[in-house]
């Protein structure tokens, strides 16, 4: 059984943080992550980091968050705490990615 691949939990990012109104605190959008999303999970994904104890699908979602940063989909952090939010890019991909579901 393997993780679940960094593209995926973009793709789930994109849709929650759109279904969100496109922002929520770490927390709030992990949590509706693994609330639509978490039987799709492997077991492994559950397994803490190593490095920092932390569930492993929530610090690679927490990772992959700072590539679609560097990619333009979602806003950069002005100050800590600051909640993860969608650029116009990452509504432009939240729409193309809503019309490809249905």
């Amino acid at each position: 059984m393997q993780l679940t691949p960094h593209a995926v939990l973009g793709r789930w990012l994109l849709l929650t943080l759109g279904e969100m109104g496109g922002a929520g605190s770490k927390q709030a959008v992990l949590r509706r992550i693994q609330d639509h999303y978490g039987t799709q999970l492997t077991e492994i994904d559950h397994l803490p980091q190593p490095s920092n104890g932390e569930v492993k699908w929530e610090n690679r979602t927490a990772w992959q968050r700072n590539r679609m940063v560097q990619a333009g989909l979602l806003k950069p952090y002005e100050r800590r705490g600051d909640p993860w939010a969608l650029t116009d890019a990452g509504w432009a991909a939240h729409r193309v990615l809503v019309t490809e579901s249905h």
